[in-house]
């Protein structure tokens, strides 16, 4: 095993898998029993009718996909798990009532013995904005204040905020959460563009404490770090602070290649992996998690 690299499992492909939540649960407690640190949770409220939305149809999450409430989940499998930390991989913030998502979250915390990272982005989809009642061309700009109001609620007793978007006089969160402030992780890209642009690249060296990206360690993405950086650096900021989750997809891979992308990646300044795993059905998916766990855990490396 690597050992200087922290590994995670997802649940992406269950809301294809249909309504059942047995096989979830199993493949959330199956992940713990077998060591990995991690799991990320997929976060959207409403599924869209994509094939009558020109522009849309590219989008893997439809009125098709079950996908279940992420804090509900979280709290649930909190209960139900004592070691694994969860990653929203990733909420909607601006979507959302900003305060309401800092409670949520605080709860979450709490209930998991703060196991939790809040993973969030900026949305791109914007049938869902106006389905929960918010403007999707602001978002990038509100984005930025909501990340400062949430680590405020967080940190602080007695908050009082005169912002753009927010405005409110002596409130605060009771309880707050665990970890103060809740990690905040930015993800960014779609698969149809995995290199984001620049202002979001450099919003994650200026405002994040880590960062999901979905393009691979090569050239291209080196130079999406090297923008990361260089906006931390004049933000004030040690870049080698904002952690780095980067996916493995393993379908096809042996353990030899396995281990191998691990440590390009972890070259490449990773510190958390989060694997994908095929599969056509619940069934396949619990089987593919338990060879990569063979894979990762069994004998040593």
């Amino acid at each position: 095993m690597i050992s200087d690299i922290k590994l995670g499992t997802n649940l992406y492909r269950f809301p294809g898998f249909g309504p059942e939540l047995e096989p979830l649960i199993q493949f959330v407690k199956r992940s713990e029993e077998i060591g990995f640190d991690r799991i990320r949770l997929l976060d959207h409220v409403v599924g869209i009718v994509a094939e009558r939305h020109d522009g849309i149809a590219q989008t893997p999450y439809t009125d098709k996909s079950t996908i279940r409430e992420i804090f509900t989940l979280m709290a649930y499998l909190s209960a139900i798990t004592t070691r694994i930390h969860f990653v929203t991989g990733v909420l909607g913030l601006p979507q959302r009532q900003t305060v309401l998502v800092a409670k949520q979250a605080a709860e979450v915390d709490i209930l998991s013995g703060g196991r939790l990272t809040l993973g969030v982005a900026v949305g791109y989809n914007p049938l869902e904005f106006e389905a929960m009642g918010s403007d999707f061309k602001t978002r990038g700009k509100r984005f930025e204040e909501q990340v400062d109001v949430l680590r405020r609620l967080w940190t602080e007793n007695d908050v009082s905020y005169d912002g753009e978007w927010h405005k409110f006089k002596d409130v605060s969160l009771s309880p707050r959460p665990i970890q103060r402030p809740i990690p905040l992780f930015f993800g960014m890209g779609r698969t149809i563009a995995p290199i984001p642009p620049d202002v979001v690249l450099r919003r994650v060296g200026r405002l994040a404490d880590g960062w999901l990206p979905i393009f691979k360690p090569d050239a291209e993405g080196q130079a999406a770090v090297d923008t990361v950086n260089a906006a931390a650096i004049e933000a004030g900021r040690d870049p080698n602070d904002i952690v780095m989750e980067m996916t493995l997809n393993v379908t096809g891979l042996d353990k030899q290649q396995v281990m191998d992308e691990i440590r390009r990646r972890r070259d490449f300044g990773v510190r958390s992996i989060n694997f994908s795993l095929p599969g056509t059905s619940a069934a396949e998916h619990l089987e593919a998690l338990e060879r990569l766990g063979e894979m990762l855990y069994a004998g040593g490396d």
